[in-house]
């Protein structure tokens, strides 16, 4: 797989796709990177209906569920509104961190494999 095939279509320019940078800056680009890559496989209108849809997901659940969260903190647990915002904040961080575990699982090798890999071959 170290081959890269390309196909040309009709009326289509051959695109070269650029490889990633070594060292720090391969680091933090290899997302964006990855981002283009799947842009050019799948057209950027999925790419991009995908992330929309992620994202209304994610907003919706957590809108939904905040109202309630926060009269039972104020109400019943009797937190004065700075806690709550402490204790909201804390709650966040594995929404916030999960999307970006995932890209990075996917798009740099951890132990000698990405997670896409593992999972097919599992």
């Amino acid at each position: 797989m170290d081959e890269e095939e390309t196909v040309q279509l009709e009326g289509q320019p051959q695109r070269q796709r650029r490889q990633p940078k070594e060292g720090f800056w391969g680091f933090v680009l290899r997302p964006i990177y990855w981002f283009r890559m799947l842009s050019d496989e799948l057209h950027w209108s999925f790419v991009l209906g995908v992330v929309i849809v992620y994202g209304i997901n994610q907003g919706l659940s957590m809108g939904l569920s905040r109202i309630s969260i926060q009269y039972y903190m104020k109400d019943d647990q009797k937190l004065r509104p700075s806690e709550a915002q402490v204790i909201g904040g804390i709650i966040q961080i594995p929404w916030i961190v999960k999307p970006l575990w995932g890209l990075l699982t996917d798009t740099i090798p951890i132990i000698g494999s990405y997670a896409i890999q593992a999972i097919d071959t599992s």
